[in-house]
């Protein structure tokens, strides 16, 4: 089946019939329908027809969406976008580099989508493009992608301070070997500080969100020496710290202090309160969208 077939039958010039199925402003919308309806009837409207989309494709690309920090800021990156007139596209990558590199590979050479975001890569991103992309979470310096990150450090120092002033010297740590670089905070702020780092207060195990720390916390236990404060990765790591001293009859903040490196209640209407790190996730992602709109608008040029 050919244009020039549709044009006669249509009795139209196959110039039209071609801005028909491209969609153009020429066309009246008469023209347009009588057009259609003869392809649709000669059944070949679908192999001619190019719908144009005329929003802004945003992929997001995030490392999992269990946890609650990175389903948060995918509906928090989501929503933004979305007041933007744009459509998100959305993979998870579950911390491979590989399946991380392959999604990049497919949303810009395939989908041809206007711009990505990526939450917490891992690895080197290989995936040369000129497609505006954003990198949050990373630290690691691309020159033709924007990055966005937190400045943790100096709430590190501030919560090393508070723990030195109540007179804490023996801290340990907990978390999960999906969280490495949490543990080289609290290191730098330990070795800041001339806290010693010491490896009988420090676990890091296969296990993740609350079972990390509550077996954790088991193992900590069975130990000869317990830390007077423990920082938790995370917020479900806290959780189930607190869950395994509790049946222990450990008290906190009396018996054990704990500080946690994020301020997402994973439990809202726990009776303890803890000591947070606010990671600013909000006004993060907002950044990230800016950034990346503005490259695309610069890369349009409009």
């Amino acid at each position: 089946m050919t244009l020039s077939k549709i044009a006669r039958i249509a009795n139209v010039s196959v110039s039209t019939v071609s801005k028909v199925f491209s969609n153009s402003h020429e066309i009246s919308e008469d023209t347009k329908e009588k057009v259609i309806e003869v392809a649709k009837a000669l059944g070949c409207f679908e192999k001619y027809n190019k719908p144009v989309y005329d929003k802004k494709l945003i992929a997001i690309l995030c490392p999992e969406v269990i946890g609650i920090h990175y389903s948060d800021m995918v509906t928090i990156i989501e929503a933004i976008i979305g007041k933007h007139g744009g459509t998100c596209l959305f993979s998870v990558f579950n911390f491979s580099v590989d399946s991380q590199n392959a999604l990049l590979d497919y949303y810009i050479n395939f989908a041809k989508v206007d711009g990505v975001i990526v939450i917490e890569p891992v690895g080197t991103i290989n995936v040369d493009t000129t497609i505006p992309m954003v990198l949050v979470g990373h630290t690691e310096r691309y020159k033709n992608f924007n990055c966005v990150d937190l400045d943790i450090y100096p709430a590190m120092d501030a919560a090393m301070t508070c723990l030195k002033e109540n007179g804490h010297t023996q801290i340990g740590y907990i978390g999960e070997k999906l969280a490495p670089a949490e543990y080289g905070f609290f290191q730098q702020g330990m070795q800041k500080h001339g806290f010693e780092v010491k490896r009988n207060f420090c676990v890091i195990n296969e296990r993740r969100f609350w079972d990390c720390g509550y077996w954790g916390m088991d193992e900590l236990l069975s130990r000869s020496e317990l830390p007077t404060a423990i920082f938790a990765a995370y917020s479900h790591v806290a959780d189930g710290i607190m869950q395994r001293l509790s049946e222990e009859n450990i008290r906190v903040p009396e018996d054990i202090s704990i500080i946690c490196m994020d301020d997402i209640r994973s439990i809202p209407y726990n009776n303890i309160n803890l000591s947070c790190i606010r990671m600013h996730i909000t006004e993060m992602c907002a950044e990230a969208v800016r950034l990346l709109y503005s490259s695309m608008e610069e890369k349009s040029g409009s």
